[in-house]
């Protein structure tokens, strides 16, 4: 499986109730994506399956990966939220849900993720910017550890790759 690992792009600070979950996007989050986005074009990124936390943000960065890669709408997968969800869960729930799949979300789950994946242990190690995707391969069984890093990508490496296409 090519396992792309997104975290969910710029986003409006807490407003004065300090919900977190209501946060959207702001309008140079969402350019930044959509020229991120075009950087995956680039490398020929296509998709299976988006999964996506139930976070407004992180949904809004699943639609603008939705609309701007060949694939399928992306599905709310709760595991993905701020609450913290071991990277085992999330590994044996998308199991069989193709060959390449996308999650969608937040810091720390993605970069314990990413860590899991290709060290079997979960470390702070892999943090992810706003806006960066890594590429994990990983054998049909997800086993823990088994993964291999293709790549990882800062925001502006993408928005560079996308604007030389």
């Amino acid at each position: 499986m090519e396992l792309y690992v997104i975290r969910h792009g710029i986003a409006e600070d807490r407003g004065p109730d300090g919900s977190d979950a209501s946060r959207a996007l702001t309008e140079v989050g969402r350019e930044r994506m959509a020229d991120g986005v075009r950087g995956l074009r680039a490398l020929d990124v296509r998709l299976d399956a988006i999964f996506t936390s139930p976070l407004i943000r992180a949904m809004e960065t699943a639609e603008i990966l939705s609309q701007g890669l060949p694939g399928p709408e992306p599905e709310i997968l709760s595991l993905l939220g701020t609450g913290g969800a071991r990277a085992e869960s999330i590994l044996r729930e998308i199991v069989g849900a193709g060959e390449r799949v996308a999650l969608v979300g937040h810091e720390p789950t993605l970069g314990e993720l990413v860590s899991v994946a290709i060290a079997g242990v979960a470390t702070g190690a892999t943090p992810l910017k706003k806006g960066s995707v890594a590429r994990v391969d990983l054998p049909p069984s997800l086993r823990p550890g088994s993964g291999q890093l293709a790549w990882f990508l800062a925001p502006k490496q993408l928005r560079a790759l996308g604007a030389a296409r």
